[in-house]
């Protein structure tokens, strides 16, 4: 019995003994690909993204429990400085939803969708937080770990990440070919992490640490939301009232004003952020330079150059391991090579020296290293 799909199917009866086969089958594959075409090409339903993007934003309890499950992971997977851990975290958790609600609300004009997304995002994002808090009060003895201090300064090129994931996530809901939950643990990626860091380090009392992770997450939010506004204004969802608009660049920074002001502030604080850490990079990248240049000779090794920005000036710590001390003249010498840190401020110089006694069969020679091979070895070390 053949129904009305079959019958809109393309179908090819083919003789296999005949001659000509290769045809035929060159005939099919062209079909198929016609086929494939078509699947691809199948137009966005309006209405039912909709209301996926509505069902996603409303607070359910699967909402609250998935992301919660996801706190506590991440939490200690900060703790345990394992990225693998914080990754994994987000295969549970479910913080796009509310965003695309947010996003959707704005460019449909839709404030009770609004009031019901934002109160969800909000809602998540105080639970997250205080998850992470409660579990720095209970680990309070950890110390904090590379994974949490590297969600503590946020730059421009955070936003940038958000602003792709959003646009991904975004693109991802529309298409009736993708799945929108692989591309949310891109998105949770940025959201969960941070606002966990931030209870950690709140309850450390490390509050500007916590402010700067917490600013990480809101500014990945507001990315997200406007990268998502723009794919799909782009892709057709532009309602007044019930009808559809035109596509208007103007119309649509007008829906997403307020969200457009706090991305250009946000922009300009973190390119500025971004400025900073470079000019930092640079001027320890180049001391550090000096310092091998004039310290490391003969067999003496430098073990660490560490920075230590005071009120009024960078203090720059050099251990070394050998067998004689650097003397005043080099020591003279390297201070006047320091420049200004990135701050303007005097840098001031304090070697702390090892002495190494160097240990072999009696009778050999007593061989010393050249400057080359005292760097390489310092260089090892370091590693």
């Amino acid at each position: 019995m053949t129904t009305e799909k079959d019958k809109d199917s393309p179908t090819i009866v083919v003789d296999e003994d005949h001659p000509e086969q290769e045809k035929y089958e060159v005939l099919k594959e062209k079909l198929r690909y016609k086929q494939a075409k078509r699947e691809n090409a199948k137009k966005i339903d309006h209405k039912q993204v909709r209301l996926n993007i509505q069902a996603d934003a409303l607070p359910t309890k699967t909402y609250f429990i998935m992301n919660a499950l996801s706190a506590v992971i991440a939490s200690y997977g900060l703790l345990a400085n394992s990225a693998a851990v914080v990754i994994g975290a987000m295969l549970v958790a479910m913080m796009l939803g509310p965003i695309s609600g947010v996003a959707l609300s704005f460019i449909d004009s839709r404030w009770i969708l609004f009031r019901t997304a934002i109160s969800t995002l909000l809602m998540g994002v105080v639970m997250i937080f205080a998850i992470g808090v409660l579990i720095g009060f209970i680990h309070h003895n950890i110390p904090m770990t590379s994974e949490i201090l590297s969600r503590t300064q946020p730059t421009v090129i955070d936003l940038m990440i958000a602003l792709a994931g959003g646009a991904a996530g975004a693109f991802a809901s529309v298409s009736p070919r993708l799945s929108v939950a692989v591309v949310g643990v891109a998105v949770a990626t940025a959201l969960v992490p941070p606002l966990a860091a931030s209870g950690i380090l709140f309850a450390h009392m490390q509050w500007r640490n916590a402010g700067n992770a917490f600013l990480l997450a809101v500014t990945n939010m507001v990315a997200i939301q406007i990268s998502s506004s723009l794919v799909l204004w782009i892709a057709g969802f532009r309602r007044g009232s019930e009808e559809e608009l035109q596509s208007n660049v103007l119309e649509f920074i007008k829906r997403n004003i307020w969200s457009l002001l706090v991305l250009a502030i946000l922009a300009v604080y973190l390119s500025l952020n971004l400025a900073q850490r470079v000019r930092l990079q640079l001027y320890e990248s180049s001391i550090s330079q000096i310092v091998k240049n004039n310290l490391n000779d003969d067999n003496n090794i430098i073990n660490a150059v560490a920075f230590d920005q005071k009120k009024d000036y960078t203090l720059v710590r050099v251990v070394i391991r050998g067998d004689h001390e650097p003397s005043q003249k080099q020591l003279a010498t390297l201070n006047k090579e320091m420049r200004k840190d990135n701050r303007g401020l005097p840098t001031k110089l304090q070697v702390r020296f090892i002495p190494v006694k160097i240990l072999q069969i009696e009778g050999s020679t007593d061989e010393e290293l050249s400057p080359r091979q005292a760097q390489n070895i310092s260089l090892k070390t370091a590693e």
